[in-house]
C-alpha cells in the first residue's frame, strides 16, 4: 500500500516523527512524554535511512531530496565539523579547542572536498542518476561549489589580513578554493558521471535563484556566526582585577631592589 514513492510514508512522517521528539525532548524532566523521545527519534531515524536508501530518482521530488540529503549528509558533517575544529583551534576568543586539532581541522574540510569529487566521477546510485533526483542533486553540487570558491577565497584574504599564520592559513583556503574551481570547470566543461555537460548547464541556468538563495543563506549564516562569537565574547567575564600594592607592599619591594642591587654592584 505504501512504498518509497509515496511521500506520506518516506518523507512526511520521519519529519512529523523528528519534530515530535523535538517536542517531546524540550517537555520538563517529570513528564512522562520525555520518555518518548529517545523511541520517537530513533523510529524517525530508522524511516528516514530505511526509505532514503531505497529511493529511487523517478519518485517523488520530497523522497528524492531525502535520498540526496543522505548521500551528502556524510562529507557535508566532514567539512563542516573540520571547518568548526580549525576555527576553533586557532586563536579563538570563545571556547578554544587544544591547537593540536587544528591540522585535522583541515584534513577533515578536505575530506569532504575529496569525497564529494569521488561521487563525481563515480557512477551515482539510481536516487540521484535519474529523473528529479538527478536535479536536485546536479543543483546542490552547482550551489555547493559556488559557495565554496566565494567563501573560500574571502576567508583566504581575511587570513591574510588578520590570520595567525597568515601564508599557511591563506594557502590551505586557496587550495580548497582552487579545487572548487577545478571541480566546478570540470563538470560544466566535460560533465561528471552519468550526466553530461550540456546537463549541468541545464541545471545551473535553470536553478539559477536556487543558487543565489544558497549564497544568501551563506553569507547569513556567516554573519549570524560571527554575531553569536561576538556576542559569547562581550559576555565573558571580565578577569580579575589585580588591586595596586599597598605602601607597605611598596616599602618591602623596594627594600628587596635595593639589596639585590647592591649584592650585583658588590660582585662586579
Amino acid at each position: 500500500m505504501f512504498g518509497t514513492a509515496d511521500p506520506r510514508v518516506a518523507f512526511w512522517l520521519p519529519l512529523v516523527l523528528s519534530s515530535l521528539a523535538l517536542g517531546f525532548w524540550l517537555t520538563d524532566r517529570k513528564d512522562l512524554r520525555k520518555r518518548l523521545t529517545i523511541p520517537t527519534f530513533v523510529v524517525s531515524i530508522a524511516l528516514i535511512v530505511s526509505f532514503g536508501t531505497s529511493t529511487r530518482g523517478e519518485d517523488g521530488p520530497e523522497t528524492a531530496l531525502l535520498a540526496v540529503f543522505l548521500h551528502m549528509l556524510v562529507p557535508v558533517t566532514f567539512m563542516a565539523a573540520g571547518t568548526l575544529i580549525a576555527t576553533f583551534s586557532g586563536p579563538s576568543p570563545v571556547g578554544p579547542l587544544p591547537r593540536g586539532l587544528r591540522p585535522m581541522g583541515f584534513v577533515m574540510a578536505y575530506s569532504g572536498l575529496l569525497w564529494i569529487a569521488w561521487m563525481l566521477i563515480s557512477e551515482p546510485p539510481s536516487a540521484i542518476a535519474n529523473g528529479i533526483g538527478q536535479t536536485i542533486w546536479g543543483t546542490w553540487v552547482d550551489t555547493f561549489l559556488t559557495v565554496l570558491i566565494l567563501v573560500s577565497a574571502l576567508a583566504g584574504a581575511f587570513c591574510i589580513m588578520m590570520g595567525e599564520e597568515r601564508q599557511k592559513e591563506a594557502l590551505s583556503l586557496a587550495g580548497l578554493s582552487i579545487a572548487g574551481c577545478v571541480m566546478f570547470y570540470e563538470i560544466m566543461s566535460d560533465g561528471s558521471e552519468g550526466m553530461n555537460a550540456s546537463n549541468w548547464h541545464d541545471i545551473h541556468w535553470g536553478e539559477l535563484m536556487f543558487v543565489f538563495g544558497g549564497m544568501l543563506g551563506t553569507v547569513t549564516a556567516i554573519m549570524v556566526f560571527i554575531a553569536l562569537v561576538y556576542i559569547a565574547e562581550k559576555r565573558a567575564p571580565d578577569p580579575d582585577v589585580i588591586p595596586p600594592l599597598t605602601e607597605e607592599e611598596k616599602i618591602v619591594v623596594e627594600a628587596v631592589l635595593r639589596s639585590n642591587l647592591n649584592l650585583m654592584e658588590g660582585e662586579e
